[in-house]
C-alpha cells in the first residue's frame, strides 16, 4: 500500500533518509536509490528545512505528541520548487526511534489560491480606482460594494453605506428604483436582462440632482436573484460639453447662414448643403442645388479634374488647399471664385466643406493692374532717367535699365544686394543720410531735389541731380537720378568763357589805361631817387612807391599773360636744367626764408617737349607759393619720375595724359591746403594769401593745359602741400589749347 500511495512517504533516522516510496521520489524529481542516506534538508528550501528541523526536534522530545502538519518547499533535481503539506509522527525502526513523514503535493492548489488572491486584489483595485461608480446591494437595498467614485458622485461615504446606515434607495429618485428593478425582473438566470447606459438621475447627499448613465444587472443563486450590481457615470461633464456644443453649433449655423461668403457641403459628388450666400451668388434655389453637382456648373473641360480632386481629397491624398474656379450662374454668366475646401464628417460620413468667395471684380482689377504695371514698367524701364526704389535700411529693391547703364552694375548685382550709399561719393553720404532720416520723420523742409556726386562701378565720379519722394503707405522711397555731368561741364565752360571775355576786355583797358601810366610813374620815381637829396625816411617812402608800382606792373603782366592766346612753342628741354637754374637764381630768397632744397631727378624722366619760357614761369609761381607757405622755414623737395600708363590719378580728374608721362612733384612742409579748397586754388583771383593776386596758380593751370597735361594739389607725406604735374613726354599736333573744354577737363 505504501509503495503504491499517491502521497510521498519517507522515514528519517536522525536527519538521514532511511526509506522513501516512489511517490516521494517523483515529488523531488530524483531516483529513489540515490536518495537513500541523503540529508532530507538538502532537498528543501532553506526556510522549509529550518521548519522541518524544528518539528523533528519537538517530536524527539515528546514522542507521544500528535502528528504535526506543516507546509514545506522541496527543490527538484531540475531546480523547480514543489510545495507539499507534510504530516510527521514518531515510529520505531529496528528497536530505535525514527520519524515517519507523509508529504501531500499541494503545488497546484497553492497556485490556484495565489491566482485567486491575485485576481481578487486586481478586482478590488479595479473597483477602488474606477472613475465610474460601482455599487452592489442586496434586494433590500443594503450596500455590499460602494467604491470611491460612488462616494465622490453621491456625497455618501462607503462606511455609511456598508454599515447599512443609509439605504441605496436614499439617493435614487422616487419610482426610478422600481422602474429599473421591473426591467431586471423580466429576465431569468438562464436568460438575464441587462440595463445598459440607461439615463436617469440620483439625489446627492447635499440634495442636488445629478444626471447619470446607469448599467445594472442581477446576481443569481439557485435560479433566484440575490443581489444587484450597478455601474453609473456622472453625466454632468458630458451634459456641459453637449450644451457648449449646442451653443457652438448654433453660433456656427448663424455664422454660416449670415456670412457673405458662399459655403456648401459636398458629398458623393452632390451638394448636400448650401448656405443662402452661395445660392444668391449663383441664383439657384436650395431644391435645385440638391440635385446638382460641381460638374453641372464648371466648364466641361474641367469637370473631370474637379471631381477627381474631390475624390483624392476624401482619400487624404495631396491636393491644393485653395484654388480659383469659374462657376456658371443660373443666368448663364461665368463668374470667378476662390474656393477653399476642407474635410469634415457629415451625417457620419466624410465630405468636404467648401468656402467660396466671388473674385470676379478682383480679377478684373488685377487685369487692369497688370496692364497698368506693364505700362508703367515700360515707362520706367525705357525712360532716360535712372530710377530705383529704396528700403528704409538703404537697400535698393528695384533698379531700371538706365541705372544699370549709369552705374555699370547689373540688376542682379544691385537689387536686394546693394545699398544706395555705395553709389554716392563718400563726402556726400552723410548729408544724404540726414535727408533720408528727416524725410521718414515727416520733416517738410527736407529737399526732394538736390545735386550729389554719383560713383559708378569703375570708381568714376559723375555729377548727378536727384529727385526723391516717399511711396504712400510705405517706408520706401522712389528715386530718379539724372546724369548732369555734361550739363555741369558746359556750365563751367560757359562760366570760363564769360570770365575770359571779361578778362579780355579788362586786359585791353589795362594795357592802355594802366600800364603806360605805370611806366611813367616808375621812370619819374627813379629820376627823383637819383636827383634829389633826401634823408633816409624820404628814401624809404620813395622806395615804397617804387615797390608798389612794380607790384602793379607784375599784376598787369600776369593778367596779360592769362588772357593771351593759348599757344606754346615746344622744344626738347631738361627739367633738371630749368629747375636747377631757377633755384640758383632764387638762392638768396631761399636762404632768407631758411628753406632747404632737395631734388630727386629720375634720369628716365628728365627730357620732354615743352615751352621752356612758360614752363619756367610755372615753376617760379609754384616755388613762390611754397615759400609763402613756409614763413618760418622748411624744406622744398622736387621729385620727377616716369609713368608708362595713362595719367588718371589727378584728384577728381576724368581726363588723362597720353603715355608715356613725366610726373613732377613739388613738396613743401608748410601749413598745407584744406581738402575742400584744393580745387579752388586754380580758379582765377582765388587766393588764401593776404597780398596775393589769385592768378599765379591759375596761370600754372593754363600753361599745363596748353601742354595737354594735368595738375592737382594733394597733401604731402608728413604734412604740407604737394603740387603734382603730369606732362606727356611728346607734344603731338600743334601746341596750345584746342578749346575751353580741354582746360575745364583738366581742372576737373
Amino acid at each position: 500500500m505504501v509503495e503504491n500511495a499517491h502521497d510521498g512517504i519517507f522515514v528519517l533516522i536522525s536527519d538521514r533518509l532511511f526509506y522513501v516510496n516512489p511517490a516521494f521520489a517523483r515529488l523531488v524529481g530524483r531516483d529513489a536509490r540515490k536518495l537513500d542516506g541523503m540529508r532530507v534538508y538538502d532537498l528543501m528550501r532553506e526556510d522549509s528545512a529550518q521548519a522541518m528541523m524544528r518539528v523533528c526536534t519537538e517530536l524527539g522530545r515528546n514522542p507521544e505528541a500528535e502528528a504535526r502538519r506543516i507546509e514545506v518547499v522541496f527543490k527538484t533535481a531540475a531546480g523547480h520548487e514543489r510545495i507539499a503539506s507534510v504530516s510527521s509522527s514518531v515510529i520505531t525502526v529496528a528497536g530505535g526511534e525514527a520519524t515517519l513523514h507523509v508529504a501531500h503535493d499541494v503545488t497546484r492548489r497553492k497556485g490556484m489560491e495565489q491566482g485567486l488572491e491575485s485576481t481578487n486584489r486586481f478586482l478590488a483595485g479595479l473597483i477602488a480606482s474606477s472613475s465610474d461608480a460601482i455599487v452592489a446591494s442586496d434586494l433590500k437595498g443594503h450596500a455590499l460594494i460602494f467604491n470611491r467614485a460612488a462616494e465622490e458622485i453621491t456625497g455618501y461615504t462607503a462606511s455609511e453605506m456598508l454599515d447599512h446606515k443609509t439605504n441605496i434607495a436614499a439617493f435614487i429618485l422616487p419610482g426610478e428604483r422600481d422602474r429599473i428593478l421591473d426591467m431586471l425582473d423580466r429576465g431569468t438566470q438562464d436568460n438575464p436582462r441587462w440595463v445598459v447606459s440607461e439615463e436617469t438621475k440620483i439625489i446627492a447627499k447635499d440634495g442636488s440632482v445629478i444626471p447619470i448613465s446607469l448599467s445594472v444587472s442581477y446576481l443569481y443563486s439557485d435560479g433566484k436573484p440575490v443581489a444587484a450590481i450597478g455601474i453609473f457615470r456622472d453625466l454632468r461633464p458630458v451634459k456641459a460639453v453637449q450644451e457648449r456644443l449646442r451653443e457652438s453649433e448654433k453660433k456656427y449655423r448663424m455664422l454660416v447662414e449670415k456670412t457673405q461668403d458662399g459655403i456648401f457641403v459636398y458629398q458623393d459628388h452632390r451638394f448636400r448643403y448650401t448656405n443662402p450666400a452661395f445660392r444668391e451668388l449663383l441664383g439657384y434655389s436650395e431644391e435645385e442645388l440638391a440635385t446638382m453637382g460641381l460638374k453641372d456648373i464648371v466648364r466641361p473641360e474641367l469637370a473631370v479634374m474637379i471631381e477627381t480632386r474631390y475624390e483624392k481629397r476624401i482619400r487624404g491624398e495631396k491636393v491644393p488647399d485653395q484654388y480659383e474656379i469659374a462657376l456658371r450662374s443660373k443666368d448663364g454668366a461665368w463668374r470667378a471664385f476662390e474656393i477653399t475646401p476642407s474635410i469634415i464628417e457629415y451625417e457620419g460620413r466624410p465630405a468636404t466643406q467648401n468656402v467660396i468667395r466671388d473674385i470676379t471684380q478682383r480679377r478684373e482689377a488685377q487685369k487692369a493692374l497688370r496692364a497698368s504695371e506693364a505700362k508703367y514698367r515700360a515707362t520706367v524701364e525705357h525712360t532716360g532717367t535712372a530710377m530705383m526704389i529704396l528700403d528704409e535700411d538703404y537697400t535698393i529693391t528695384f533698379a531700371n535699365n538706365q541705372l544699370e547703364r549709369l552705374s555699370g552694375y547689373t540688376k542682379e548685382e544691385i537689387v536686394g544686394k546693394m545699398r544706395w550709399t555705395e553709389l554716392v561719393h563718400e563726402e556726400d553720404v552723410e548729408r544724404m543720410k540726414q535727408y533720408s532720416r528727416a524725410r521718414r520723420t515727416g520733416d517738410k523742409d527736407v529737399p526732394s531735389q538736390y545735386e550729389f556726386r554719383f560713383v559708378d562701378k569703375n570708381g568714376a565720379v559723375r555729377d548727378a541731380f536727384l529727385t526723391i519722394g516717399m511711396i504712400p503707405g510705405t517706408r520706401q522711397s522712389i528715386v530718379s537720378i539724372m546724369d548732369i555731368t555734361e550739363i555741369k561741364r558746359m556750365q563751367r565752360e560757359l562760366e570760363h568763357a564769360r570770365r575770359m571775355a571779361v578778362l579780355g576786355e579788362m586786359s585791353a583797358h589795362v594795357a592802355h589805361e594802366v600800364r603806360n601810366p605805370l611806366q611813367k610813374i616808375k621812370t619819374g620815381v627813379e629820376l627823383l631817387s637819383a636827383s634829389l637829396d633826401m634823408d633816409e625816411r624820404q628814401r624809404r617812402q620813395l622806395q615804397g612807391v617804387k615797390d608798389g608800382v612794380e607790384n602793379l606792373e607784375k599784376f598787369v603782366t600776369q593778367i596779360l599773360e592769362w588772357t593771351r592766346s593759348g599757344e606754346i612753342k615746344p622744344k626738347t628741354h631738361r627739367i633738371s636744367n630749368i629747375m636747377d637754374g631757377l633755384l640758383f637764381n632764387m638762392a638768396d630768397a631761399l636762404e632768407q626764408r631758411r628753406v632747404v632744397v632737395k631734388t630727386d631727378y629720375d634720369p628716365q624722366a628728365d627730357t620732354l617737349e615743352i615751352d621752356g619760357i612758360q614752363m619756367r614761369q610755372v615753376f617760379v609761381n609754384i616755388i613762390e607759393n611754397a615759400l609763402d607757405a613756409m614763413p618760418e622755414g622748411g624744406t622744398l623737395h622736387v621729385i620727377t619720375r616716369r609713368l608708362e600708363h595713362e595719367g588718371k590719378e589727378a584728384s577728381g580728374g576724368t581726363g588723362g595724359v597720353a603715355a608715356p608721362i613725366v610726373e613732377i612733384r613739388v613738396l613743401d612742409t608748410g601749413c598745407g591746403i584744406p581738402a575742400q579748397e584744393r580745387q579752388k586754388v586754380f580758379h582765377p583771383f582765388y587766393t588764401r594769401k593776404a597780398k596775393g593776386t589769385g592768378l599765379g596758380l591759375a596761370l600754372v593751370k593754363k600753361v599745363i593745359d596748353m601742354h595737354k597735361g594735368e595738375v592737382h594739389v594733394e597733401e604731402a607725406p608728413g604734412g604740407g602741400t604737394a603740387l603734382v604735374i603730369r606732362l606727356p613726354v611728346r607734344q603731338e599736333g600743334p601746341g596750345g589749347i584746342t578749346g575751353v573744354g580741354d582746360a575745364e577737363r583738366g581742372a576737373r
